[in-house]
């Protein structure tokens, strides 16, 4: 793989297609060479994302899921459906940041909330 390779999953809002976007995120970071640490920490920074944004999309809504190389880690930007309300709750967000941020190297949530960006940095050698 190369700096700027992407791949795109388009999920429906249903958390069990989370499943795929954890075997995709631990297929590219163990080809990355992640150590499984470091793509364990993905897998479940992944999933809470996810539960964010499921929490606020509609049944018949979509998650986008874009996993980048970049040149200093893998980043995985999550996208609902523009329309979906955001996050609706304090709590969510704390949750959020309590669970997913020392999992990750960047944790962000952005547009109100239907946005979530990770990044998890290649190891320093």
């Amino acid at each position: 793989m190369v700096v700027d390779d992407q791949i795109r999953l388009v999920l429906p809002a249903d958390a069990s297609y989370g499943r795929v976007a954890r075997i995709t995120a631990s297929s590219l970071a163990l080809r990355l060479g992640l150590s499984f640490v470091r793509i364990d920490d993905l897998r479940l920074a992944i999933d809470e994302a996810l539960v964010l944004l499921l929490a606020s999309q509609p049944p018949d809504g979509t998650i986008t899921v874009w996993f980048t190389v970049e040149a200093d880690g893998l980043a995985v930007d999550l996208h609902g459906v523009d329309h979906a309300p955001g996050i609706t709750s304090g709590a969510a967000t704390r949750r959020f940041e309590d669970l997913v941020i020392p999992l990750v190297d960047v944790a962000e949530l952005h547009d109100g909330g239907r946005t979530v960006h990770l990044l998890t940095r290649f190891p320093t050698t």
